[in-house]
């Protein structure tokens, strides 16, 4: 859940663009001030970003749609003749989307080859859509164990049913919040256009606001409502974006790590700092984050320099040497604040994926549900399929998975230990007794649960839309009431005062 530019072709767009605009706008002698032309620069690269995420989720949509179509196919085509190979052989054959059926092909030739075992782990390895993958499990699962009736019903068809559903509510949700989302940017990005409006408001009522708004006070507004306006809209891409584990390379904190200096000053602050230091390393954990806590350090360090060096150039632009030490000790406080931003950014990305918790969990009983009545199944399959179905708790379960062999028990008690998410710990426990007194005992009370879990995690996913949606709506104001407030009003209030002043004194005098 970061932004990130893996397509270098949209961010070439992006600047392009951008230095076509400002050199259109030099040649046809159309007089610009620096501020518009920053705000088109960030207004730019927002809407860029919007148009990325739409493309993705719309993407990811139409790809879920045509997994569900084929899912179908292969379903009503088993149903014919009892063969899952013929069966994608046929739907791949009928199928009209390209995409999809270069995805049944790869299938179709893992299901087909001689070590199945090495040929799913090489696809999955590129496959990143649990659902794909998931289907893969399934199919291969009947040609080792074979199918069975479950009350009068195929078992494999039973599951592909319950995967479509899957499919379905995964749908819904996408579409729901993209239609949530959307105007919420433009509210963002309407203060940041509308400032010299409301400036040339202000000044044709109150013609003694001009100076106050080109005085420094007016400056310091700008970069605050530019940086305010960056911030806030990569919290709300944070959150609307889907939660996903990425495996990134740092290369440049890897690099000032084999300095001495730095390696030294991360290595002092983790034993002066015990306890917050594992915090910090529990919140990467939790959110997937590949660097290690002396890295995120520097990390920090960074973002504190970089503030610093901005705010003193800045400072010394504005002041001109006038007011050094109360512009230093700005510079100082808000460098110290920098530091501080990546740990609350932290934060708040554990928090929005702890909304999403409880969801995976109950995916998970969906899982489970496919898989219990399989026979020979055991519980470590079980724990492999849910990795390879999870986001929020994969590093968990495969650590879980690499500690299984020495020790069962022990590896599930670790990984109901590392989890605080009380729905996962009790579906730990279920897992626990399955070797004891079997799968389809241990796993009863989920599926007596069946409709009561499918509705739940309906209500989940439409109290998390809502409560995402809530959030959205406070950030989205808050450039607007800054606007208004500290730029219009108290502006108005403090040159009103000031002139109010200088007329009681004449009248006294």
């Amino acid at each position: 859940m970061r932004i990130e530019y893996k397509d270098l072709k949209r961010g070439t767009i992006c600047i392009i663009t951008y230095l076509l605009l400002i050199f259109f706008l030099t040649i046809s002698g159309i007089s610009f001030s620096l501020y518009y032309a920053a705000a088109a620069g960030v207004g730019l690269f927002i809407f860029f970003m919007e148009a990325e995420w739409k493309e993705k989720s719309r993407f990811t949509e139409e790809e879920l749609v045509q997994l569900e179509w084929l899912l179908s196919e292969v379903r009503h085509r088993y149903y014919v003749h009892g063969m899952v190979d013929e069966a994608i052989r046929e739907a791949i054959d009928h199928c009209p989307y390209e995409h999809i059926r270069r995805e049944a092909e790869k299938i179709y030739e893992v299901l087909v080859a001689t070590d199945t075992k090495t040929a799913k782990a090489v696809y999955q390895e590129k496959q990143s859509n649990r659902f794909y993958n998931m289907f893969l499990t399934l199919s291969l699962m009947l040609s080792e164990f074979g199918d069975q009736r479950i009350d009068g019903e195929s078992l494999y068809l039973g599951n592909i049913k319950n995967l479509r559903n899957e499919i379905h509510i995964e749908i819904q949700s996408k579409r729901a919040t993209r239609h949530r989302f959307t105007g919420l940017t433009f509210l963002i990005l309407m203060p940041m256009f509308s400032v010299k409006l409301i400036e040339g408001w202000g000044i044709s009522n109150l013609p003694e606001l001009e100076e106050f708004y080109k005085s420094n006070y007016g400056s310091i507004f700008y970069v605050i409502l530019f940086s305010i306006t960056i911030f806030l809209y990569y919290l709300f891409y944070i959150l609307k974006t889907p939660f996903t584990l990425e495996m990134k390379e740092h290369m440049l904190l890897e690099r000032m790590l084999k300095i001495r200096l730095f390696r030294k000053m991360a290595t002092n602050y983790r034993e002066r700092f015990y306890y917050q230091t594992r915090k910090t390393e529990k919140l990467l954990r939790a959110v997937g984050e590949t660097m290690s806590s002396d890295m995120f350090l520097l990390k920090r360090i960074l973002c504190s320099a970089g503030a610093f060096l901005s705010c003193l150039i800045y400072s010394f632009y504005l002041t001109k040497e006038n007011y050094l030490a109360i512009s230093l000790l700005v510079v100082i406080m808000v460098s110290a604040v920098a530091s501080y931003v990546p740990y609350w950014i932290l934060i708040y990305r554990a928090k929005v994926m702890q909304m999403c918790m409880e969801d995976e969990v109950l995916q998970y009983h969906s899982i489970l549900l496919m898989l219990m009545y399989m026979e020979q199944v055991s519980t470590f399959e079980l724990l492999e399929v849910m990795e390879e179905f999870s986001v929020i708790f994969k590093s968990s379960l495969r650590e879980c998975i690499y500690e299984y062999e020495s020790g069962q028990m022990e590896a599930l008690e670790h990984l109901k230990e590392k989890e605080s998410c009380v729905p996962f710990q009790k579906l730990v426990d279920n897992l626990t007794m399955c070797d004891q007194i079997g799968v389809i005992k241990a796993l009863d009370e989920i599926a007596l649960e069946r409709n009561f879990y499918r509705e739940k995690r309906k209500q989940q996913n439409e109290y998390n839309l809502e409560k995402k949606g809530v959030i959205c709506n406070f950030l989205s104001f808050i450039p607007l009431f800054l606007t208004i407030g500290v730029y219009l009003i108290i502006p108005f209030v403090t040159v009103s005062i000031s002139k109010l002043m200088e007329i009681s004194k004449g009248i006294n005098g």
